[in-house]
């Protein structure tokens, strides 16, 4: 069985080295997916600075298309994709278009793009600083358009509706769906893991942490859950008290520096 994995923003394929140690092992063959605008630091920032609601939704609709054609080429049947965060709403809008994909796992996303975006300036304060703030076409910036999108009415509508997973026709073709991640986490919050789940025909979520950030899911985790769901077992439950529940890895599903962001900008 083939695994496509897609990382997360400011990640690379060389991102969560989890992936082939957990899976690769079971038998899965392991294809990493490469996030479109993820060449360089550089090309990725200036890609962030300019980039409109519009243009963060075709983002995601043009990784989908690159996963869904990496497929064709490596899995002939049907194949998994996992992806973390920005990866997994590429990985869910692909598996929403291609029956072709059997399970999907998302790490740290909650398949609630417009959410996502409304809370993008909590996932790290670079982000809050360059997103969309150095072009005049945003109409107003990423979470106003955003919050318009929601209700229909955003400028880049046409954008949003290419990868609106929301869409009754899109749920009822998704394949079984797990969902990884914290509690608290600022941008993929268990309240919005839940509310994409509701949605869903068949959807599992578990909190495996509750740590309050935006992070990896680290080895342990995704052996205790992703395998026994993707071997269509029944996924342990994750209800633990707070003091009971891991820590969760070091690292984070954004890769940023602020730092070298800093250095890049001087320069």
């Amino acid at each position: 069985m083939f695994l496509l994995y897609t990382h997360g923003l400011g990640g690379s394929p060389e991102a969560q080295p989890e992936i082939d140690e957990v899976f690769a092992p079971c038998g899965y063959q392991i294809k990493r997916v490469v996030v479109p605008y993820h060449q360089g630091m550089p090309e990725l920032l200036a890609k962030l600075a300019t980039s409109t609601f519009g243009d963060l939704c075709t983002w995601v609709h043009d990784g989908a298309n690159i996963l869904i054609a990496t497929a064709q080429q490596f899995a002939p049947e049907s194949y998994i994709v996992i992806g973390d965060s920005l990866g997994g709403f590429i990985s869910l809008v692909a598996a929403q278009r291609d029956r072709h994909v059997s399970h999907c796992v998302l790490l740290s996303c909650s398949g609630d793009f417009c959410d996502a975006m409304l809370r993008l300036d909590k996932l790290n304060p670079a982000l809050g600083l360059l997103a969309g703030n150095f072009t005049s076409s945003g109409k107003g910036g990423i979470k106003t358009q955003a919050h318009k999108a929601i209700a229909g009415q955003s400028d880049f509508q046409r954008e949003f509706d290419l990868i609106n997973t929301f869409q009754p026709d899109r749920l009822r073709r998704l394949c079984p769906l797990l969902i990884l991640g914290d509690r608290g986490d600022p941008v993929a919050p268990e309240n919005s893991c839940r509310r994409f789940a509701q949605a869903v025909p068949d959807a599992t979520v578990r909190m495996v942490y509750n740590e309050g950030r935006h992070h990896s899911i680290g080895k342990q985790e995704l052996e205790r859950f992703v395998l026994p769901f993707l071997r269509n077992q029944p996924v342990p439950s994750s209800r633990f008290s707070d003091s009971n529940l891991r820590s969760a890895p070091t690292g984070s599903s954004v890769r940023f520096n602020l730092r070298k962001i800093w250095r890049w900008l001087r320069s």
